[in-house]
C-alpha cells in the first residue's frame, strides 16, 4: 500500500471514530433526582448536599466523554408523587436517584420500571424493594441483613481469637441482637467466647480474657457513655496486666465519636464495620472538599458520617460510568476502586429481583496511628 492510500485509510478510520464519539456525546445520560430538595429540615439539607455530589461527579466525567442531564423534583415527605411523575421530563430519565422516604418507593419504583429506567435508592429505607423489581439498586439494607453480614465476617476474621462480650448496663442499647447473634454463631463453630460486665471488679473482669492468645472485645452497647466507661476499664486492666493482648470491635456509630476518641481507637486497635468511611486526611478527599466549597460556596454538613456530598460523588461516578458503558443492560458491576468514601459491591436478589449492595468495610485503627480499610 502506498503512503497516499495509507494516509487515506488512517483518515477514514479517524473520521469514523470522530463521528462515533460525536454520536455518543449527542446521547447524554438523563438523570432524575427524586429527593427532598429544600432547606426546611435536615432531610432536605442532606439531600441537597447529595445532589451536589452527583453534580460534581458529572462535571468530572465530562473528560471521559460522559454527558449528564439532570431533572430534579422536590420529593418532600408529603409530596404527591403521581402528580410529580406526570412531568414529561420524568419520562426522559434513564435513571432516578431516590426517594428518601419508604412510603414513596412503590410509586417511583413502578414508574421507573414502566419507563425501563434504573432506580437507585441511596438512603436507608424500610423493606426490600429490590426483591420485586429487576431495575432497582438498593444501597443500604435492613439492619438485620447488615448485622448478619458483619457477624459472618467477624467470625471468619477473628477465628483464632477469644471473644470477650462485655455487658454495659445500657437499658437503651440496640446492640443486644448483635451480641446475641454473634454468641450463637460462635457457639455453633465451637469458638471460644466469654461474657463479663463493665461493673465487674478488675481482678474478676480480666479472668474473661485468654492469656494464651489474642482477645477481641465486643461491647453490647454503642453509646458514647458506654464507650467512655469501657476505655477507662480497659486502660485499668491493661496497666495491671501489660502482657494481655486484646483489640476492640465496635459499631458504625463509633465513627461519629472519632473526633473525641481517636487516640483510644488507635491504642486499642479498634475495628469498626461500616458501608462508608469519611477520611478527611486522605489527599483525594481533601481535594474534593476544596472543590465542593469552591463550586457551591458552602461547607459540607460536618455532623454526619458519611458526608452526603462525598456519597453523591461516589454514587455518581459509579453509576454514570457504568451506565455509559453498558446502557440499559447495566447491572451495577462497574468497579468503584476510586471511591472516596463508599463501598459498593452489588449482589443480585433472587432470579428476577434487582440488586442489593452487599459490600462493606472494616475500618482498623492501628497502634502505629495509621488507618487500614479492609474491603469486603
Amino acid at each position: 500500500m502506498t503512503n497516499y492510500f495509507k494516509k487515506k485509510a488512517i483518515l477514514s478510520v479517524l473520521t469514523s471514530m470522530f463521528f462515533c464519539l460525536t454520536a455518543f456525546a449527542a446521547m447524554p445520560l438523563n438523570v432524575g433526582i427524586a429527593l427532598p430538595l429544600h432547606i426546611e429540615d435536615g432531610d432536605g439539607k442532606r439531600a441537597i448536599e447529595y445532589y451536589r455530589g452527583l453534580i460534581l461527579a458529572a462535571q468530572e466525567l465530562k473528560d471521559e466523554g460522559v454527558e449528564v442531564n439532570f431533572y430534579a423534583w422536590n420529593f418532600h415527605k408529603d409530596a404527591n408523587i403521581n402528580v410529580i411523575l406526570q412531568d414529561p421530563n420524568a419520562k426522559k430519565c434513564d435513571m432516578f436517584f431516590g426517594p428518601m422516604y419508604t412510603k414513596q418507593v412503590p410509586a417511583l419504583q413502578a414508574f421507573a420500571a414502566k419507563q425501563n429506567a434504573k432506580l437507585i435508592i441511596p438512603f436507608s429505607i424500610s423493606g426490600d424493594p429490590s426483591s420485586n423489581y429487576s431495575n432497582v439498586f438498593q444501597i443500604y439494607q435492613e439492619p438485620q441483613f447488615t448485622r448478619t453480614e458483619y457477624i459472618k465476617k467477624f467470625a471468619e476474621k477473628f477465628s483464632a481469637c477469644q471473644v470477650v462480650v462485655v455487658g454495659c448496663n445500657d437499658v437503651d442499647t440496640s446492640k443486644g441482637d448483635f451480641t446475641s447473634e454473634l454468641r450463637g454463631l460462635l457457639s455453633g463453630k465451637g469458638q471460644a467466647c466469654t461474657v463479663t460486665n463493665l461493673d465487674t471488679k478488675d481482678e474478676l473482669f480480666v479472668k474473661a480474657f485468654s492469656t494464651q492468645k489474642q482477645n477481641i472485645v465486643v461491647l453490647n452497647s454503642s453509646s458514647n457513655a458506654s464507650l467512655k466507661q469501657a476505655f477507662k476499664k480497659l486502660e485499668s486492666v491493661k496497666k495491671a496486666n501489660p502482657n494481655l493482648q486484646f483489640s476492640l470491635f465496635g459499631y458504625t456509630e463509633w465513627l461519629t465519636y472519632a473526633g473525641d476518641y481517636a487516640p483510644f481507637y488507635h491504642k486499642f486497635n479498634v475495628h469498626i464495620p461500616t458501608h462508608s468511611f469519611f477520611n478527611p486526611a486522605d489527599s483525594n478527599t481533601k481535594s474534593f472538599i476544596a472543590k465542593y466549597k469552591n463550586t457551591f460556596n458552602a461547607e459540607m454538613l460536618s455532623q454526619y458520617n458519611p458526608r452526603f456530598g462525598v456519597m453523591g460523588y461516589d454514587h455518581g461516578r459509579f453509576f454514570f460510568r457504568g451506565f455509559s458503558k453498558m446502557g440499559k443492560d447495566y447491572k451495577g458491576v462497574y468497579a468503584n476502586n476510586d471511591a472516596l468514601q463508599s463501598r459498593i459491591h452489588f449482589g443480585k436478589v433472587g432470579q428476577n429481583g434487582g440488586m442489593q449492595n452487599i459490600g462493606f468495610m472494616f475500618i482498623r485503627y492501628n497502634t502505629n496511628q495509621t488507618i487500614t480499610i479492609e474491603k469486603y
